[in-house]
């Protein structure tokens, strides 16, 4: 059942990655850039256990300064050169909160539906929409992570009525996501060379 979850979360988090790069594929395990995507966001997200270090490797830019979403931190990246660069951990809740004094939509340069980006003007947020989930991306603060998780997730629900949560948090982001009603599915590591 995590696994679902998970490859579910993984899904939404690449669909974002395919939203802001533009340069994506899909295949049935893993999504990927064959050109270097911009900074902070990884050149493959995978999108099934099962899926294997030749698959998710071939045919990106592995030169240094890639990066992967070992989505089921299952993968071993070391022989080709990757060193783990952080963990964290999928998470997901179902929302239906009213929006949160003060967060509104942000004026964006996506010219897309599935795509709503909002903030407070002390914190802020990215939501995104693929089938039945929507996702928490780029969750920022200057303030209280408790306050800054509480109106992230009323803006994601704002765009997205009614659609499951998916994201991933790692640290105190983590345990503020955790302490308002986020249920852990399970670790994610992003390997950088």
């Amino acid at each position: 059942m995590v696994r679902a979850g998970v490859a579910d979360a993984a899904r939404v988090n690449a669909r974002w990655c395919d939203v802001v790069c533009r340069t994506g594929t899909f295949t049935a395990h893993v999504w990927k850039s064959a050109h270097r995507t911009p900074p902070l966001y990884p050149d493959a997200v995978t999108l099934t256990p099962d899926v294997t270090v030749a698959e998710v490797l071939d045919g990106i830019d592995t030169s240094p300064g890639c990066s992967i979403k070992d989505s089921f931190a299952c993968l071993d990246l070391s022989q080709a050169g990757f060193e783990v660069f952080f963990e964290a951990t999928w998470i997901t809740r179902t929302a239906q909160v009213p929006l949160e004094p003060g967060w509104s939509r942000v004026d964006d340069r996506f010219d897309d539906p599935s795509v709503a980006v909002w903030s407070d003007g002390v914190s802020g947020v990215t939501a995104n929409r693929d089938g039945g989930f929507a996702g928490l991306s780029n969750l920022y603060t200057q303030g209280d992570p408790d306050d800054a998780c509480r109106g992230a997730t009323s803006a994601v629900a704002a765009s997205f009525p009614g659609l499951p949560i998916t994201g991933y948090e790692r640290g105190d982001d983590l345990d503020a996501a955790l302490r308002n009603g986020y249920t852990a599915l399970g670790p994610l590591r992003v390997w950088l060379k």
